[in-house]
């Protein structure tokens, strides 16, 4: 039988120590987020019109009532500066609005609009079904729990460093 490194299951006793650098998670999640990345813009960008970072902007806003710009860029992991141009030109598309917080006029507030809220319904089958396809053969509540813990890690150590 053939190894196919690529299906290879981890081995503790192997995997200890990478034996490059491509047995690392965060190589290989990386790697995995460029071609998810990719399948969005074949899926979502061709067909709607909407650039990846600006959907990454839109999927944090639905579902809320409206986040701050501050929020965003937390969330995000991205710097303030690249979100209030995202919000700029997302506004000016009509997908989102902005208004003065009720708690601090000095914050804003961004929230899908109806027209980005149509959107997002328009896109929704096609990144359920892309998704599907993508999870096929996986234990998809055990993997996104994984995810999660990942995510919680990854965040705990940038903010202990």
């Amino acid at each position: 039988m053939q190894k196919n490194r690529r299906l290879r299951l981890a081995d503790a006793r192997l995997d200890a120590v990478p034996k490059s650098l491509e047995d690392l998670v965060a190589v290989r999640i990386a790697r995995l987020a460029d071609v998810v990345a990719r399948l969005g813009a074949q899926t979502v960008t061709a067909r709607v019109g909407i650039r990846r970072t600006d959907m990454r902007l839109l999927n944090l806003l639905d579902g809320t009532d409206g986040v701050t710009v501050n929020e965003i860029g937390r969330r995000a992991h991205i710097d303030r500066a690249w979100v209030s141009r995202s919000v700029r030109r997302l506004e000016k598309s009509g997908l989102v609005a902005r208004r003065d917080s009720e708690a601090d006029a000095r914050v804003c507030v961004v929230s899908l609009s109806a027209k980005g809220r149509a959107t997002l319904d328009r896109i929704r089958p096609l990144t359920a079904a892309r998704e599907k396809r993508l999870l096929d053969g996986i234990d998809e509540l055990r993997f996104k729990a994984d995810l999660e813990r990942l995510m919680a890690n990854a965040e705990a150590m940038m903010e202990s460093a």
